[in-house]
């Protein structure tokens, strides 16, 4: 009786995570991987963000006072708010 040959669970297993290191590398060392995060940072817009809670956007704070004259505040720095927005109802 011949036994079959075949390859390993294991070799299998390790050949995929060198290749997935390998695609990593090659994203980093080129420049790629760059393009990817500077694409997430410029769509966080105080837009979305009242989008999301189904309101429109409102007047944005001017300074870092951490409120809105109407409508609810949402913290953070955004494209279009720099010290925050203010989302009011549709």
């Amino acid at each position: 009786m011949k036994k079959a040959q075949s390859i390993s669970i294991n070799t299998i297993i390790v050949a995929a995570i060198a290749l997935a290191v390998l695609v990593v590398l090659f994203a980093i060392f080129t420049g790629r991987i760059g393009g990817f995060t500077k694409g997430v940072s410029e769509t966080d817009t105080c837009v979305q963000k009242c989008d999301s809670l189904n309101m429109k956007p409102g007047t944005h704070p001017r300074d870092d006072g951490r409120t809105c004259i109407e409508g609810q505040y949402i913290a953070g720095v955004y494209v279009d708010g720099k010290y925050g927005c203010c989302c009011v109802p549709k």
